[in-house]
Order: structure tokens, then sequence, then C-alpha cells
């Protein structure tokens, strides 16, 4: 019995002994497994924002309420500063005012757009390693191949080469810009007369816009035969587009099933397309600055400038289709926004159609009057006001090299990331009688607005070094599609499935698409 019991006490004191191990165990593993998913942090970085959940950071309040997020940051954090945050096991830094996006802008050597793209390119489209490797000879950022110096790697690089394009195609007062906003406004002007056969008409929102906006654009971009190679683009588009951010953040896969299958059957289509469009115009000419299978010059000059660099036709295809998300992606929500921020207030709206007027007519046939179109000072503020709101990208630069910026030190292989909302939001567009979260209408043509301020804080799209290079042939399509809606018909918009709102969790992928749908009423003026 006395044996017994000794061995009943030893099992007592041992296991005692061994939960507390256990629990010291488990303490030390935690604090390890802690540290490991946590970034070293040195400190000559700006100030971190605090988080509780370890690697997750604050990606996910970041991604899911951005503006609520900033509300927080200003509340906790100190002003005008850049910021450290940890986000999904990354380190980013931060840019929210002004005055440090100014800088931010300005530093070329040591940081990277390049490098970007070429993220987009592997995580969102998973294009293939040799293509990318083949692609980003000469990239700003990236050492040149074995055997090749940095002299001869530059002067391969395809990004000088696309910004030429731009240049001479895109740029203001351009011919290529002439030829293509002027068929956009054809197509658009045909798709909507067909569109009300008789004197009035109920139409779905979303169909006008994400349908027929679409194509009117696509079609000057593509050419007229891609909707025949691809009826289904418009739908598809969306649908991938619902799932960029979450791909870009690796996301698992199984998560996006809806978003892959979309993003395989464009890709597929669009390399369906380049087969035929080279095969019936294997060259386009030097003096047409458009055609019918290849749309713009800038999309055939691209193709060819790809194809020469050896890349394969399911990698041209892979940025063809990423060419064709940059140019809808953000238009596509801004055109939407600036129409229901009009049909809200019909006296803004009957405001609108007479300065319009003086610009548009679609009687007997359509005639536009384009620097005065561009140059009317309602529909700009509008146009100014609903980009400040419906926009949310993410300027953002890879550091090649340790740099200075404010006194604090941001890391080489980090991100920079100014998020387009806090600029759009700073005090600088506040109004005692009109907060800079609402929408009015005339914020940049007030007598007492601060004009110059406003547009140093006001970033229109996204998707360049600096600048978007497609910021006027955007503006003249949405100035276009505005101002023939308008003028051809009475339009009133039916709220029918509840308040149209910003879709949930859209920051950060440029404009924001609405979140439902509603009902176009168009009468024939």
């Amino acid at each position: 019995m006395e044996i017994l019991t000794q061995a009943t006490e030893w099992l007592n004191r041992d296991a005692s002994l061994a939960l507390s191990g256990a629990v010291i165990a488990l303490t030390l593993c935690t604090i390890v497994l802690y540290k490991s998913l946590t970034p070293q942090r040195d400190s000559s970085e700006p100030p971190l924002i605090p988080y509780t959940i370890p690697w997750l950071g604050s990606g996910i309040s970041f991604s899911r309420d951005f503006d609520n997020f900033m509300q927080w940051v200003r509340r906790v954090m100190p002003a005008d500063t850049p910021y450290t945050l940890y986000a999904g096991g990354r380190t980013i830094y931060l840019i929210t005012s002004p005055r440090l996006y100014a800088k931010m802008i300005r530093i070329s050597k040591t940081v990277s757009f390049d490098l970007l793209e070429l993220d987009i390119f592997k995580r969102v489209f998973e294009m293939p390693r040799e293509d990318l490797d083949a692609y980003s000879v000469g990239m700003h950022g990236m050492p040149p191949p074995t055997g090749m110096s940095q002299e001869q790697a530059d002067e391969l690089a395809l990004a000088p080469q696309f910004a030429r394009q731009y240049k001479d195609n895109w740029s203001n007062q351009s011919e290529g810009l002439s030829e293509l906003t002027q068929r956009f406004s054809e197509e658009w002007w045909k798709r909507l007369d067909t569109l009300v056969s008789t004197s009035e008409a109920t139409i779905s929102f979303r169909k006008v816009m994400e349908h027929h906006f679409f194509w009117s654009a696509t079609t000057v971009h593509f050419g007229t035969h891609f909707q025949d190679i691809v009826p289904d683009a418009g739908e598809l588009f969306w649908e991938f587009e619902e799932g960029f951010l979450k791909l870009f953040q690796d996301v698992p896969k199984w998560m996006l099933r809806p978003a892959l299958r979309a993003r395989e059957k464009l890709i597929d289509g669009v390399e369906r397309w380049l087969v035929q469009a080279s095969k019936h115009v294997p060259a386009m000419p030097e003096d047409k600055l458009w055609d019918e299978w290849w749309g713009g010059r800038v999309g055939w000059e691209r193709t060819r400038a790809l194809s020469a660099r050896g890349l394969s036709p399911r990698a041209n295809a892979v940025h063809q289709f990423g060419f064709l998300w940059g140019l809808n992606g953000n238009t596509l929500a801004v055109v939407s926004w600036t129409l229901i921020n009009i049909l809200r207030d019909p006296q803004l709206l009957a405001k609108l159609q007479k300065e319009v007027e003086t610009a548009i007519s679609v009687t007997p046939k359509l005639t536009i009057d384009w620097p005065a179109l561009m140059k009317l000072p309602l529909l700009t503020s509008v146009y100014q006001e609903s980009i400040r709101l419906a926009v949310s990208n993410m300027t953002t630069r890879v550091i090649t090299a340790d740099t200075e910026l404010d006194g604090y030190i941001l890391k080489k292989g980090r991100m920079m990331v100014a998020p387009s909302r806090s600029l759009h939001l700073s005090p600088v567009f506040e109004h005692p009688s009109h907060p800079a979260t609402e929408f009015w209408a005339e914020r940049f043509i007030a007598e007492d607005a601060d004009k110059p301020k406003m547009l140093n804080s006001w970033k229109p799209f996204a998707g360049g070094t600096t600048y978007c290079p497609g910021r006027f042939i955007a503006a003249a399509e949405i100035y276009s599609a505005i101002g023939i809606l308008i003028v051809m018909f009475d339009v009133k918009l039916e709220e029918s499935q509840g308040e149209i709102q910003h879709s949930p969790g859209r920051s950060g992928t440029g404009g924001v698409r609405p979140d439902r749908d509603g009902l176009l009423v168009l009468k024939r003026r």
C-alpha cells in the first residue's frame, strides 16, 4: 500500500511538472512563432501602425474599409509623416499626405514602378517565368542578364518604347487621340440610338454602362472584330476584376475560382484575336492610326514589340489582356459614378444639359466641338469631383536601394504606397457646407476654392511611372459619353434595388464599381 501511495504522489508531482513544462514550451513556441511572423523593423524606419494579429497585421482593416481605417490612423498616429504598415507578411510604407506624395514621385533613382508591373504579371496573370525574364530586360531595378551590360539592357527596355507610343498616340492634341475619341463617340452615339428605338425606354444601368460603354471603348482599342471573337468579354471582365486585388495578395486560389475562370477565358479569347488579327493584317501601315482588326495603333505596336522580344503567344495575350483591364477598369467606374452623381440632382442635370449643348449636337448627325467640350467648367468640376470620390488607386513603388524620406529610411525591397483615397479626403477639400466625404458638383469651381492645392491632392487614375498615360483619352471618353447621353435624352435614374453605393472591399484597385444595378429611363429630347 505504501508503494502505491508513493507511486501516486510521484505521478501527481510529475504530471504537474509536465503540465508546467508544456505551458512554458507552448509560451516559448508562441513567442518564437510570433517573432518569425513579425518582420524585423529598424528604428530608423517610419513609425509602425499598431496591429494585433501576427502576419496579417493591418491587412484586413486596410483592404476591407479603407476610409474607416485611415480615420483611425489619423487619430492614433502622428500627422503628415510616412508610416510603416504590416499586411499579409509584407512591410509597406504608407504615404498619406499631399506633401509627402510630392516628395515620393520626385524620387527616381532608388524606386521602381516597373518592378510592380512585373509583380502584377507574375501574381495576377501568372505569366510564364521565361516570358517574365524576357519582358523584364532593361527594367528599372532589374540587373542585366548574364553577359549583357547595363547599357545594353537599357537599350532593350520595353517601357520607353511603350511610353513613346503613348506620347505619339494618346497625348493631348495628338492625331491619335483625335482619331480614337471621335471613333468612340460615334460608336457610343450609334449604340444609344439603337437602344431607344421609340421615344422612351427603360434599361438596366449596368447594361448601358458595363456592356455598351465597355464595347464602345473596347472596339476603339481592339478593333471591330474583337467582340465577334470574345463576345462575353464584358461580363468576364467584371468577374475577373472582382478578384484582382485578392490575386495580388496571394489569397488561396480555391477561394478565387470564378475570377480565375474568367481570367483564363479572357486570355484564351485575346490569344484567338491576336491570331486572327495577325492573319488578316500582318503589319499595320505606318501612316494608319486605326485598323478594324487591331484597333488603335498603340495595341499593334505593343504586340509587335513583345513578339520581337521573343515573348510567347500566350504571354503576348496576357499582356494585351492587362492592357484591356487597364483601359476599362478605371474609366467604367468613373463614368458610372459621374452619371449617378448627375442624375441624383435634377437641377444639376438641367444645368449640364444647357452647358453641354454649346459643344455637342446629336441631330441630324453627331458633331462635337472637342476643345469647347473639354473646357466646360461645370462638367469639368463634376468630372473632377466624381474622380475624387470614385477612384481608389494605390500609387506604388518598389524600393531598389535604401532611401531617405522626411528623415526616415525606407528599406530596399519593400514597397512605398500612396492611396489616392487618403489624398482625396485631405483637409484641402473640406468646405463648411460640403464635407469632403460628400459629392459637391461645384467644389472645383467655387469662388473660395483653392484650386492649385486641390489639384495637387487630386490623383486621377493610375498606371504610369508618374501619371496615367491614358488620362487624356479616358477623360475624352467620359466627357463625350456623358455629354452625348444627356443631350440625346432626358434621363432619370431609378435606384430600384436600393441606394447605389461603392462596392465594399474595392479600395486599391482603381475606380470603385457601383455595388448594384438600377434602371435608366431614357426619353428622347
